[in-house]
């Protein structure tokens, strides 16, 4: 999986000030016009830093765009033996985080950016899928190449439901959606 993170463990001010200004930059850019669209240029002078202090924290847009995204922090800190966090992934945090941020999922929708991050965040619940499957010990002797296959589908199935979801105006209550979603994942794998 392509790491777009770009968050050590520890940032002085200045780096997370700077990054913060990027990371509304390119929000602000997208509400405004379609994320293909979106030059560096842009981004940096509306975030009022310079071409060489983009490029010091960020490889591309791309990253900048899902590497300001906690997603992934919040993801692979959550518990295996939760109830609450079917095959590890934190399905509550997915939806709410979505939905806070529905005005930006909703400019992204229909251009290259929501795919950028419907795959991002399909490679992590994935990811999260096997290595929590893998750590069973009845699990150990399955077919890998089918977990994997498994794995897209479910994770794949819960994201493009999430977007779905978020393109109708998230007018289900999230906390149906969370349901909803734990329940197709335990069921997807209850054999396992």
């Amino acid at each position: 999986m392509k790491s777009y993170s770009n968050v050590p463990s520890r940032e002085d001010r200045r780096t997370q000030k700077t990054k913060k200004s990027l990371a509304d930059a390119i929000k602000e850019l997208i509400l405004e016009k379609e994320y293909d669209e979106i030059t560096i240029q842009e981004i940096i002078d509306r975030a009022n830093v310079g071409r060489s202090t983009f490029y010091t924290h960020y490889e591309s847009k791309e990253q900048l765009l899902v590497g300001n995204i906690n997603f992934q922090e919040t993801l692979n800190n959550t518990p295996d033996d939760d109830e609450n966090y079917p095959l590890g992934i934190n399905i509550s945090y997915l939806f709410n985080h979505t939905k806070e941020h529905i005005l930006l999922y909703k400019a992204m929708s229909g251009n290259r950016s929501i795919d950028i991050l419907g795959n991002y965040f399909m490679e992590l619940c994935s990811t999260k899928i096997i290595d929590h499957l893998n750590r069973q010990p009845s699990f150990k002797e399955k077919n890998q190449q089918m977990l994997h296959y498994k794995a897209e589908a479910a994770a794949g199935g819960i994201i493009r439901m999430m977007f779905k979801w978020l393109s109708d105006g998230a007018t289900i209550p999230s906390e149906e959606m969370i349901t909803y979603s734990k329940k197709i994942l335990s069921d997807f794998f209850a054999e396992e």
